[in-house]
């Protein structure tokens, strides 16, 4: 069996021709592909209510949280000041930070990237950069070719599972962390000091966060955050094997059996 991993949804507002604005419950192609490239099964997660985090993550060996507009500050405590906050989707917060709670109450290997690893930071009580103008952010022309280094701490889970001190990356976020949130360590700088990937305190669960977007990236050390991902959540599998049992002697229903023809 392959392992099986939730990602949560995107969503997006749509002005279709016969039925006007529509809210549209979607993903960017790229995570699915890196999944499946490291030999996972993903499936979509809408968001739901947060009360059902429990129920869902029970289907699914393994957790990404991807990338997508910024966090509401008044989740973490703080009202509005950066005057280019965009995206903010406080049900989508809100249902984020209850599958993170979640997964680390059963130690369900998580991945975050960029907005996810902003996601994590705040579920565990951490803050963020409203906004970073003098960060170094690349929108458009070089998001599939990384453009700027950071540096990772020694003998930490990314540096093991990236097998270098140092990888470049690409940058499409325009906040970051501020304060770390409890159980969380720091693993990845930036030269400017900016924070670039956090990692679980406890060694027992397989939790990595990066503020880049390795989907895009086309490098060794990017497939290789989804490798350890797809590997973390293999050595679980605790969902039932579904076996679907065809008696070839009986027609499946609406179907003629190919004996009868």
């Amino acid at each position: 069996m392959k392992p099986v991993i939730a990602v949560s949804a995107q969503t997006a507002i749509s002005e279709t021709k016969y039925y006007g604005e529509q809210r549209l419950t979607s993903l960017y192609d790229l995570y699915v592909r890196s999944i499946t490239a490291a030999g996972g099964l993903p499936v979509v997660l809408a968001h739901s209510d947060p009360a059902d985090a429990a129920a869902l993550l029970d289907r699914f060996d393994g957790l990404v949280l991807p990338g997508g507009g910024d966090i509401d500050p008044v989740t973490y405590g703080e009202m509005p000041t950066a005057d280019n906050l965009y995206g903010m989707r406080p049900e989508a917060d809100l249902f984020e930070i209850a599958l993170v709670r979640e997964a680390a109450s059963r130690g369900l290997p998580v991945l975050g990237i960029c907005r996810g690893l902003q996601v994590i930071n705040v579920a565990f009580g951490g803050t963020l950069h409203q906004d970073l103008p003098e960060h170094p952010q690349d929108f458009v022309g070089r998001a599939f070719a990384g453009h700027y280094r950071t540096n990772i701490e020694p003998d930490t889970r990314l540096h093991h599972v990236v097998g270098s001190r140092e990888v470049v990356v690409n940058s499409l976020h325009h906040q970051g962390v501020k304060q770390v949130g409890n159980g969380l360590q720091v693993v990845a700088t930036a030269a400017d000091g900016v924070i670039e990937a956090l990692e679980a305190q406890d060694p027992d669960w397989e939790l990595l966060a990066v503020q880049w977007h390795p989907e895009c990236l086309r490098t060794e050390h990017s497939a290789s955050l989804f490798d350890w991902l797809a590997t973390a959540a293999a050595t679980r599998l605790t969902k039932v094997d579904v076996h679907l049992v065809f008696d070839a002697e009986q027609p499946v229903h609406g179907v003629e059996s190919a004996a009868a023809s």
